[in-house]
């Protein structure tokens, strides 16, 4: 049901955008990104000449998102798609080959191949955003493709991405300022699916979660119980909780590991695949880092 439902919107989205006019309310650029990261980095290039539209709301994993007819509508009157890439909208491949090179960008295209990590398998770990150093590159691909767009104000752009950019390197100073308070045998962090891989080969973490790189398969019960033996044999008390992520997964593991009679408890929940919102204050990527740091190291230091 579900693929023939998803053949249906690109059906349709191929007529749309055939069809489309490029009539609009505004003078600005319009842009659609698919995550609220995406999102987050192209506001902060783009400014006030450029207005932002995420398909994924906040608190959605996109691993599983499933493409809607509202967001063809918004990919075809848009000037430009900005995705994330690395198979992370795994289910909107089809979507995308419908659009015009002129017309998509994908991050994960201009990320250096030595910088990217892979799991046992080779699939590639799309979750960049949390290697600050890539991030900051990424910027400026961003700003120059909406200088290509908008030539008027192509520095505009690269002031703003160099702006934003120097954010992020103080973001980063303030990150490991916070952790170099943590002793080296502290730093472990274990989540519900494999989203902090770039975090720990930036910081100096050992990584380790139930379920792999995509959340699309569920963890079976060996993965729970093998898990559950390493936080007796590491002597690991936290474990965290995702926002886009079920908590059944991480209730299971602390059974299982209290099942072998290891005090483990809940250090508190981690964005991973999407930013936190505007209600909760952490609504960039810049106070998700912050928060998700803060939370990590509390709890760790406890």
């Amino acid at each position: 049901m579900k693929k023939i439902l998803l053949l249906i919107i690109i059906g349709f989205m191929a007529i749309t955008l055939s069809a489309c006019d490029e009539t609009r309310d505004s003078d600005k650029l319009q842009v659609v990104a698919t995550t609220t990261y995406v999102g987050d980095m192209v506001r902060n290039v783009g400014g006030n000449l450029v207005e932002v539209s995420v398909l994924m709301d906040v608190g959605v994993d996109p691993h599983e998102y499933q493409p809607r007819q509202s967001d063809t509508e918004k990919i075809a009157s848009a000037d430009l798609l900005v995705i994330n890439g690395l198979n992370l909208e795994e289910m909107m491949g089809e979507v995308f080959r419908q659009i015009g090179d002129d017309k998509l960008l994908v991050l994960g295209d201009y990320v250096d191949q030595a910088d990217l990590l892979f799991e046992e398998n080779d699939e590639v770990d799309p979750h960049i955003w949390f290697d600050l150093e890539i991030w900051q590159s990424l910027t400026l691909v961003v700003a120059e493709k909406l200088g290509t767009l908008d030539e008027n104000n192509h520095l505009y752009y690269q002031t703003r991405a160099k702006e934003y950019s120097l954010d992020l390197k103080m973001l980063d100073v303030y990150i490991q300022d916070r952790i170099d308070v943590v002793p080296e045998d502290k730093h472990v962090l274990v989540t519900a699916h494999d989203a902090f891989a770039y975090f720990g080969r930036s910081y100096g973490f050992d990584v380790y979660a139930v379920q792999g790189i995509s959340t699309e398969a569920e963890a079976s019960i060996s993965d729970i119980d093998e898990l559950a033996q390493l936080l007796v044999d590491l002597d690991i008390n936290k474990v965290f909780w995702e926002t886009s992520v079920p908590q059944s997964t991480v209730n299971a593991l602390v059974a299982a590991a209290q099942a072998l009679d290891h005090d483990v408890s809940v250090g508190g929940e981690l964005y991973s695949d999407s930013t936190g919102g505007w209600d909760d204050g952490h609504e960039t990527l810049i106070r998700t880092y912050r928060n998700n740091v803060d939370t990590i190291i509390d709890a760790l230091m406890e």
